[in-house]
Parts: structure tokens; sequence; C-alpha cells
């Protein structure tokens, strides 16, 4: 990049950008078998 040029994006681009995440119980990852889901929540909770 050229020495003046801003590497950052402006805030309107960022915010068409931006999505919404689900509610907490929500978010799930869908293609998880129920064996790979345990021992998810396994790590996550160790």
């Amino acid at each position: 990049p050229e020495h003046d040029e801003n590497l950052e994006l402006p805030v309107e681009e960022l915010l068409q950008r931006a999505t919404v995440h689900p509610p907490y119980g929500e978010q799930v990852i869908d293609d998880l078998t129920p064996e790979e889901a345990d021992a998810f929540l396994d790590a996550a909770l160790s």
C-alpha cells in the first residue's frame, strides 16, 4: 500500500457489512454430530 493509503474502512461500510448475532441460546453449529457436540461442549466448559 502507498504511505498515505488508509487501510481502515469507513464507519458506514463497516455498518453495512455487520450482521446481528442470534440470541445466546440460539447460537448453534448446525452440522455437528451428537458426539461432536458433546466433545465441543466438554471442551468449552473445561
